[in-house]
């Protein structure tokens, strides 16, 4: 493992984007998203009318895995505590989880939480008391495709869920996150 990268973005965000972890050419400027599969990511944004930095994003494993590789089980397990407290802080409307690792933390964390469909809905009625969450593919995946029709789809749908996100967006009122056990114990 390499140095650590906390949560980057706005605290105060209506969205909380998280990923798996961050990859090499990240780490130097401590930006997630920063190049390559990045790009779908910042589209989207453009599409939805907000920068980046406007909204919050984390990951589940908080440090670079050496060569790109897949993150452990017990890095995902040692690095939830500070996802669940970045979640805490932020307490956003929308989580959109990129990968398997983050739908499996965030469904851990968020038990009862509705679930937004993908390609993303509107949600209709009240917002309950955790936000909702999204859950897609991760923006490398869909690069490796190399489906331009499936990149815009992908791009389309994120900034559905964005916009909806930040329209009339109030923050999350109390804590919503499950307590800190083994996230294992939903396998």
């Amino acid at each position: 493992m390499t140095q650590a990268a906390p949560g980057w973005g706005n605290l105060y965000s209506p969205v909380v984007i998280v990923g798996q972890s961050l990859c090499e050419q990240c780490m130097k400027p401590q930006e997630p998203f920063f190049e390559g599969s990045g790009s779908l990511l910042n589209e989207s944004l453009r599409r939805a009318g907000r920068a980046k930095d406007e909204t919050f994003i984390s990951n589940v494993v908080h440090c670079h895995p050496p060569k790109n590789r897949g993150s452990h089980e017990h890095e995902i397990v040692n690095c939830s505590s500070f996802l669940h407290r970045e979640l805490e802080l932020v307490r956003p409307r929308l989580v959109i989880a990129l990968g398997v690792d983050a739908k499996r933390v965030l469904s851990f964390f968020y038990p009862s939480a509705r679930v937004s469909p993908w390609p993303f809905r509107a949600p209709s009625g009240r917002q309950p008391r955790s936000p909702y969450l999204l859950f897609a593919k991760h923006p490398a995946w869909i690069k490796r495709k190399h489906d331009n029709a499936l990149e815009q789809e992908y791009v389309h749908s994120l900034a559905d869920a964005m916009r909806w996100a930040f329209h009339g967006a109030a923050p999350v009122l109390e804590p919503t996150c499950a307590g800190m056990a083994d996230v294992n114990a939903t396998d």
